[in-house]
């Protein structure tokens, strides 16, 4: 029985020895938020902090008042405080700051899983807030405003300083690298920034050539919008990373030859869709653009060539007859123009 009485005087000395230093504005704080009056807990370590600036235990005290209200650029700033007023409150306030970052981080991913990228950019921004220095918050960011900029300009500026503020802070050595960058690229031709997106992305390929996807978005971007050359330059860059990873496909070369035909490369037009050609020779569309890339480029031979292909593989096709027929009479073969020029119409009735 002593000796119980013994370790509970220790224990309330203990107590005691702790709360002695504190003031009672910060033991008042402590108190309201263990028991969820964050008002008064506010109130309470601001008194606090006015008394004693210097005050570890009051700034922590403010900074989980500020999470549990939401304020998260609150909660940072006093977390941060405390830790550098009193290293003996380092760990306390890195735990606090994390917490804060995981719980709004995961919201944000739950968010855009269900579509709600409004949420999910809502999360995202309470996430930086929660820890600006963390790259991954940066980026879900600046990629959910992407998403909504699409259908909603106003957030182009909001995912352009997303993406300024990732490049300020992320190394090389940081795990995200290859994500930030990429996304770095793509913004950078948004912006019209073509040569910069270039470095960018030929320093992407550089670190890992498997990264080909990332580029040929970019081409293909440019594509849609019928700026033919700058969409060759990135799909070629493309091109040569799958060659280096053993990944080339139909798709890719097949793209690569629409730019240069409609940028009147016929060397490049015709040496991308034949290695497309090579990779998938009974591919129907594949086939009909390499006979109107010969055709337009003015080499007969090789049209009449894949004319005759062509029609023999896919004979109820009116518009090969035509191109064939016109190819014929190029080359002054008066008679089978004529045919094919007839089964043309024929098959167009």
């Amino acid at each position: 029985m002593k000796r119980n009485m013994s370790i509970l005087a220790i224990l309330v000395l203990s107590l005691i020895a702790t709360y002695s230093c504190k003031s009672k504005e910060t033991m008042s704080a402590i108190l309201h938020n263990d028991q969820g009056t964050y008002d008064k807990a506010i109130e309470q370590a601001k008194l606090a902090i006015e008394k004693n600036p210097n005050d570890a235990d009051a700034h922590f005290e403010l900074g989980r008042s500020y999470s549990y209200t939401g304020d998260m650029v609150g909660a940072y700033e006093e977390f941060q405080t405390a830790a550098r007023l009193d290293p003996k409150r380092v760990a306390d306030a890195e735990t606090g700051i994390k917490s804060n970052w995981a719980k709004h981080f995961n919201a944000g991913i739950s968010e855009f899983q269900t579509d709600n990228l409004a949420g999910a950019a809502h999360e995202f921004e309470l996430t930086t807030q929660s820890d600006p220095r963390q790259v991954k918050g940066w980026l879900n960011l600046a990629k959910v405003y992407a998403s909504l900029a699409i259908g909603d300009s106003t957030y182009t500026v909001r995912e352009y300083a997303a993406v300024d503020t990732l490049i300020a802070m992320t190394k090389e050595d940081s795990e995200d690298y290859a994500s930030v960058l990429a996304l770095t690229g793509h913004v950078m031709v948004k912006r019209g920034m073509k040569e910069e997106a270039l470095k960018i992305f030929d320093k992407l390929l550089l670190d890992d050539p498997a990264n080909y996807e990332e580029v040929e978005r970019a081409g293909n971007d440019y594509l849609v919008t019928k700026d033919w050359e700058s969409g060759a330059t990135f799909l070629q860059m493309a091109v040569d990373a799958r060659k280096k990873t053993d990944s080339e496909d139909f798709e890719s070369y097949y793209n690569l030859g629409v730019a240069y035909f409609n940028a009147k490369n016929c060397p490049k037009a015709v040496e991308a869709y034949l290695s497309a050609y090579d990779i998938d020779p009974e591919n129907k569309q594949g086939n009909y653009s390499l006979l109107l890339t010969y055709y337009s480029c003015e080499m007969y031979d090789d049209a009449i060539l894949q004319g005759q292909k062509y029609t023999e593989k896919w004979p109820e096709d009116p518009n090969a007859w035509n191109v064939l027929s016109r190819c014929y009479g190029k080359k002054g073969m008066k008679i089978k123009a004529e045919e094919a020029m007839k089964k043309a119409q024929e098959l167009s009735q």
